[in-house]
């Protein structure tokens, strides 16, 4: 448009500067360009502009001036259409960012904090399991200890008790010397016998065994002596006998704590490893999932946060071009705009007017 304009004022002021007829070589050259025909056309129009009718050409002109009025209109109209929806969706993507923003640091709080309450149920769980293998370990050295010491309880009492019929022996030995049935029945192997059973059960009481290898001595002839024997081995079996019950009641109370213990072990072991353990793992694989919900929530947070921005991002480089265009528009159509009177004035000065 503005190069049409500038060649019709151009084609005007040469025209109506031409006075006569043209010659035939200058008519021919200006026939083989557009700038040219333009100008013989109106030279054409100026010669005849009293004889003819150029409302048309004014009502063309008029019509062209209203047109561009009309998109000057239509466009600054456009343009304020599209600032109330620049502003709407501004606003709009603004909310949705300051909205994620706040989602972001509710969920990174509940992430911390359920990072937290995890890593105490893990030390929770270490500390119980550790106390889990600490019962156990007191436990299994409670019951070895048990088992040995009721060994040596049985050894103990059945060298007790093997003393005793020694013991019981030798006074059934003595007792046969003192009523002369010994004598009568002599049986050395069978005293021997008895000799060394009392030898193997460690019973080292060397008083003991003096007096007996005197009394088998086939001299031997003291009642007195054999009486003394008699009481000395007596009260050695009340001895022995006292001393194993006394082991066995001290045993049994041992046993007693120690079952007791053991008991108390072995409920601890058990509300450890059926109850606390689990519990505590149960709770952490619920924080775990609770993590992992946030964690997955966050990340969708952070996705619409980025989306948000990017949609606002591109919004206001949207206006940016829309108003560098509107401007450039509107700057085009104002300075066509503005060429019209100047079109008019150079019509008339060439003759060219408005009937």
């Amino acid at each position: 448009m503005r190069k049409l304009v500038s060649l019709l004022l151009i084609s005007l002021t040469l025209a109506s500067q031409i006075q006569g007829p043209l010659s035939n070589p200058i008519m021919n050259e200006l026939e083989q360009t557009h700038l040219g025909k333009a100008f013989l056309k109106l030279l054409s129009l100026k010669s005849k502009a009293q004889q003819f009718d150029f409302s048309k050409l004014y009502a063309a002109l008029d019509d062209l001036q209203n047109s561009i009025k009309s998109r000057l209109a239509d466009e600054q109209q456009a343009y304020q259409q599209d600032e109330v929806q620049y502003f709407t969706d501004k606003e709009f993507f603004s909310g949705q960012i300051t909205q994620f923003q706040n989602e972001i640091a509710s969920l990174e709080i509940d992430v911390t904090d359920f990072t937290e309450s995890r890593d105490l149920l893990q030390i929770a769980l270490n500390g119980k399991v550790d106390d889990l293998k600490e019962v156990q370990s007191l436990a299994d050295g409670l019951s070895t200890r048990i088992k040995k010491e009721e060994g040596i309880f049985n050894d103990q009492q059945n060298q007790y008790t093997n003393a005793v019929q020694a013991l019981d022996q030798a006074l059934q030995l003595i007792g046969q010397l003192r009523d002369g049935s010994f004598i009568q029945n002599r049986s050395v192997s069978f005293l021997e016998e008895g000799l060394k059973q009392l030898q193997h059960q460690r019973i080292m009481y060397g008083p003991l065994i003096t007096a007996l290898t005197q009394i088998m001595a086939p001299s031997f002839n003291d009642s007195e002596a054999s009486a003394k024997v008699q009481k000395l081995i007596q009260n050695l079996r009340d001895t022995v006998v006292k001393n194993k019950t006394d082991l066995e009641n001290s045993y049994q109370q041992i046993r007693a704590i120690d079952d007791h213990n053991l008991s108390q072990y072995n409920q601890r072991i058990n509300n450890l490893s059926t109850i606390v353990i689990p519990t505590i793992q149960a709770e952490i694989q619920t924080r775990d999932a609770q993590i992992q919900t946030k964690q997955n929530l966050l990340r969708d947070a952070q996705t619409n946060f980025k989306t948000a921005s990017d949609n606002l991002d591109n919004t206001n480089n949207r206006w940016v071009e829309r108003t560098n265009e509107h401007n450039k528009l509107m700057d085009q159509l104002l300075t066509q705009q503005s060429l019209f009177p100047k079109i008019v004035n150079q019509l008339e000065g060439a003759g060219v007017r408005r009937r």
